[in-house]
């Protein structure tokens, strides 16, 4: 064996080494999930989520220094580096977890070559690993005996938690009332198979491990009658008198939010990610895989797949990206791919007035969105460095206009055919309907609606800590479910870091105009600037009139400082199978 060959190999293992590390650590992190549930530990598991977020470029930044103290001068040789990949490759080859091993190289691939963007040579830029067997997909799940009927399936899916064993026993986490829940279930069941599949399935599965976000743990399986197939999902949660199962959904629509962009991240363990998003997929056909890899916490290997999806979108004939949808902001600049639901968001190197933060601010407050809960109403993004197209993708007024904005971001290079864009870091989301534009558009019940749920994506956000800060309709979106996200973070702030105050009269407050603070927050305004004088302004009100209070949100800030815990649920109070909210 040559130096070279004996050299790659043993960075190849080196980084299989730290990819191993990083996966138990992984594992144990989400393995965790279920003893924070058992025990009602709400921030412990918060503090789980944050620390899980942080592991994949620990190890990574832990193995780069590893292997510059390895090959020193030589840690540019591509042909070595074309060696380790080639050694990698066979060091995970056949893994159910090859398509995540293989991210982890590429992320640290890129850190020891001056490369921009992915090179075909050098990296897993179409990805080596199979999709999963139906065996494989099928070992990651448990069959339902509905031949036995619905109290048998409620049972077995029931069984599905028994809480941690390290926990079972008399001072271990205990059901409610387990038979009472078990009717209920299976009450629920009956009636959601006979409106959806149109009779008792005759297949199911559910798969073996729990998920568990936040409050919840969520059952996750499928029910089969004919060649229709439909989710099955059933929420537990945890309130002071014991476990208790809260909820059932069966249609996709009620899936595909609880596996939605706007939550945060699913604790579930499993040694086989590839074989459970491909069941997830079965049940949400219409989530790409790079969504559902994010849900289940894999979201540094969603950000592979996502490339992989844009570059497929890219090699259709005529594909160009686009000025994204609605107004253009003051701090973003936003575009799209047409055949693609993402945006594209780069920070401009200069904000127009008002606004008066930084490059810095911004990008510190897209990482607390990324740590954050996110209940439901804060857009997941992805951060990419180095992205690289073809100029041709590009029509030349937008590019013009992103170069004026962010040429410290976006460069054009080469000639001719060659002609690359390369931008060096940029944020991408879902793409959304702008508020703004769904209320003029959209028929009247559903502006209606849009303009409800408005106030509660405002309300709910509080309730967990986190002030919008801008709320102009122009910053929040609306998915295809009809629900209304915030998408815009220049502005969000912290709750306890706001203060509202009432309008001062025309003395000010109590004879004294203090001057205006940074933080200082005025709810009386909050009418005037965001839905128009009407119909949807006057629903609005019907329903959120308190958001106009200074007191509201006062009161707010007191719960919070108090340690309260308000939960925002990823289903409708009709789903539930209880006639009460159960407490947090």
């Amino acid at each position: 064996m040559s130096i070279r060959s004996s050299t790659a190999l043993a960075l190849a293992r080196l980084v299989r080494a730290a990819y191993d590390a990083w996966s138990q650590d992984f594992r144990w992190s989400t393995r965790r999930a279920g003893v924070r549930f058992a025990t009602r530990d709400w921030s412990g598991a918060q503090a789980d989520a944050e620390a899980r977020l942080a592991l994949w470029y620990r190890w990574i930044d832990q193995a780069a220094a590893d292997a510059r103290r390895m090959l020193g001068a030589g840690k540019g040789d591509r042909a070595l580096w074309r060696a380790v990949r080639d050694a990698y490759a066979a060091e995970v080859a056949g893994r159910p977890d090859q398509d995540v091993a293989e991210s982890f190289y590429n992320s640290l691939a890129r850190r020891g070559l001056p490369t921009v963007g992915l090179d075909a040579e050098l990296h897993f830029v179409r990805g080596a690993a199979a999709g999963p067997t139906a065996e494989e997909i099928a070992a990651v799940a448990r069959r339902l005996p509905v031949e036995d009927g619905p109290a048998a399936v409620a049972d077995a899916i029931l069984a599905r938690w028994a809480g941690p064993a390290p926990l079972e026993g008399p001072a271990g986490p205990r059901w409610a009332d387990h038979a009472r829940d078990v009717r209920r279930l299976a009450d629920a069941l009956d009636a959601r198979a006979h409106e959806v599949l149109g009779g008792w399935p005759d297949a199911g599965e559910i798969v073996a491990e729990p998920f568990f976000r936040g409050h919840g743990a969520y059952l996750v399986g499928r029910l089969s009658r004919g060649g229709t197939t439909c989710p099955l999902i059933v929420a537990l949660r945890h309130p002071p008198e014991g476990v208790a199962a809260d909820a059932v959904l069966c249609t996709e629509d009620e899936a595909s939010i609880v596996f939605g962009f706007a939550w945060s991240y699913f604790h579930v363990e499993t040694d086989r990610p590839r074989a459970l998003v491909a069941f997830l997929t079965s049940v949400l056909p219409r989530k790409r895989v790079d969504e559902l890899y994010t849900a289940i916490g894999y979201h540094r290997h969603a950000k592979t797949e996502l490339f992989r999806t844009l570059r497929s979108h890219l090699a259709r004939r005529r594909a160009r990206f686009a000025r994204a949808e609605g107004v253009q902001g003051l701090v973003m600049e936003v575009f799209t791919l047409p055949s693609l639901d993402v945006v594209f968001k780069l920070i401009r190197d200069r904000f127009g007035a008002p606004k008066r933060t930084t490059r810095r601010e911004v990008m510190e407050r897209y990482h607390f969105v990324f740590v954050r809960d996110r209940v439901g109403r804060l857009a997941d993004a992805q951060e990419f460095e180095g992205l690289v197209f073809r100029r041709r993708t590009f029509p030349e007024p937008l590019l013009a206009e992103l170069l004026e904005a962010a040429p410290s971001v976006l460069r054009v290079e080469g000639e001719g055919d060659g002609e690359r864009v390369l931008l060096r870091h940029c944020y991408t989301e879902r793409r959304l309907i702008p508020l703004d534009v769904y209320v003029r558009t959209a028929p009247i019940d559903a502006a209606a609606a849009a303009a409800l749920d408005y106030g509660q994506a405002i309300r709910e956000l509080a309730l967990a800590g986190i002030f919008a800060g801008d709320l102009l309709l122009k910053n929040f979106g609306v998915s295809r479910h009809g629900r209304v996200i915030f998408y815009d973070y220049d502005e969000l702030a912290d709750l306890q870091e706001c203060r509202f105050l009432p309008l001062p009269d025309d003395d000010g407050w109590g004879g004294e105009t203090p001057a205006v603070g940074e933080h200082d927050v005025f709810p009386e305004e909050f009418a005037r600037f965001t839905l128009p004088t009407g119909p949807l302004r006057d629903a609005f009100l019907s329903r959120h009139a308190d958001l106009l209070d200074p007191g509201w949100w006062e009161a707010t800030q007191a719960r919070l400082r108090q340690g309260e815990l308000v939960e925002t649920l990823p289903y409708r109070d009709e789903r539930r199978l209880g006639p009460s909210a159960l407490g947090s």
